[in-house]
């Protein structure tokens, strides 16, 4: 298996700056809710400057300790020290006078930058992306320096999830690589997302969902220069937001666009749909996943009043819907944290269809998403 150096270079006419915010509230739960964002956005120059870092440099060791405490060999790693395309702090490009903006969302038991090659291909091509680390579920450095890594609390919770009885149960059909009939897979998708344990999941979901929130909050007043910032009347809010992200990342996508008018679109990247069963989400919604994330999801689905549209790839893994895929040491594969598909072909997958789907629901440019073909990608309308 090939082992990459540098993470796709983006396609599109913009170089990609980078900037990072800290942001402090508090929850509907009485909880201090302490964390930091990074912006990929559009640039016209580098600047001169060098690539920023990948991943913080903390962020292996903590890694490492959350894998062994899950009985994986300290043996597997990736490569955190990969090339990126963006540049700190550089200046907002003037080819526009504003940019629209989408947040992403790191999956469960990762980091902010844990999709930089999608955030930066999105960046260059005209789009703000904001990416959440969100407190609890995400290990990540604040821009002061100090260093926060995954709680206890979400951990238990989520290790109650994989071992919930239905779960255990259920895990053969669910994740065994076959696309099961309809009728089966909602009855599947009822079974495991309706459970005390994957309510506890849905609650923390929600709680991210108040990150996103208070952090769209401070982009208008970054817009209106209440918040001193680059983005001072930059920021196309008029549009209203898109959310994507990966695992739990996209549930918590999911709930966002339920919960906050603002947000007008979402996408999930292979995730379980904790905290959306029983609720109409009543926006846009595409599911890009593997046939897990069909085989759990259906009921959220098909209770969405909007359009619910699904790209289920073959020959993927959960790990290939990030930057994983290019992370992953040589062993990946016959250790299932990589499927045999190549990466750079996950890659074109996801920002075509990422990309195309935010510029008909977000920027409602006439954009046909069902044209977009990919050999092993099946798209279809709910089930």
């Amino acid at each position: 298996m090939k082992r990459y150096e540098a993470l796709p270079v983006p396609s599109g006419r913009y170089t990609v700056g980078r900037t990072q915010m800290d942001f402090k509230f508090k929850a509907s739960d009485d909880s201090e809710r302490e964390l930091t964002a990074i912006f990929f956005y559009p640039a016209d120059s580098s600047e001169g400057k060098p690539t920023a870092e990948y991943a913080f440099p903390e962020f292996p060791q903590l890694w490492d300790n959350y894998m062994a405490a899950s009985g994986v060999k300290i043996g597997y790693r990736f490569n955190f020290e990969i090339q990126t395309w963006c540049y700190e702090d550089v200046a907002l490009s003037k080819q526009e006078e504003r940019y629209p903006v989408v947040f992403y969302n790191h999956g469960g038991t990762t980091y902010p930058e844990q999709n930089t090659a999608v955030c930066q291909e999105l960046a260059s091509e005209g789009y703000i992306v904001v990416s959440v680390a969100h407190p609890g579920s995400g290990a990540f450095r604040m821009k002061d320096g100090r260093v926060v890594d995954f709680t206890e609390g979400f951990l238990d919770t989520l290790n109650s999830f994989n071992t919930q009885p239905a779960m255990i149960q259920y895990a053969a059909e669910l994740m065994g690589g076959i696309k099961l009939e309809r009728e089966r897979a909602l009855e599947l998708s009822r079974l495991v997302l309706s459970p005390p344990e994957s309510l506890r999941m849905g609650q923390f979901a929600e709680l991210q969902s108040e990150d996103l929130s208070y952090v769209a909050d401070c982009l208008y007043q970054m817009d209106s220069g209440e918040i001193e910032s680059m983005f001072k009347g930059r920021l196309r809010l008029d549009l209203g937001l898109g959310s994507f992200g990966h695992s739990f990342g996209g549930a918590t996508s999911a709930i966002v666009a339920r919960k906050d008018d603002r947000f007008v679109c979402a996408i999930d990247y292979d995730g379980g749909m904790m905290g959306s069963l029983g609720y109409d989400m009543k926006k846009p919604f595409l599911m890009i996943g593997s046939t897990v994330s069909y085989n759990l999801d259906g009921v959220p689905m098909e209770e969405n009043s909007e359009i619910s549209l699904f790209a289920l790839l073959s020959d993927v893994v959960h790990f290939d819907f990030g930057d994983f895929a290019f992370t992953a040491n040589e062993n990946a594969l016959e250790m299932g944290m990589r499927g045999p598909r190549d990466p750079m072909e996950i890659h074109k997958i996801l920002t075509t269809y990422t990309k195309a789907f935010f510029d008909r629901y977000l920027l409602k440019e006439d954009v046909d998403i069902e044209s977009i073909s990919f050999d092993g990608v099946e798209l279809f309308d709910r089930y």
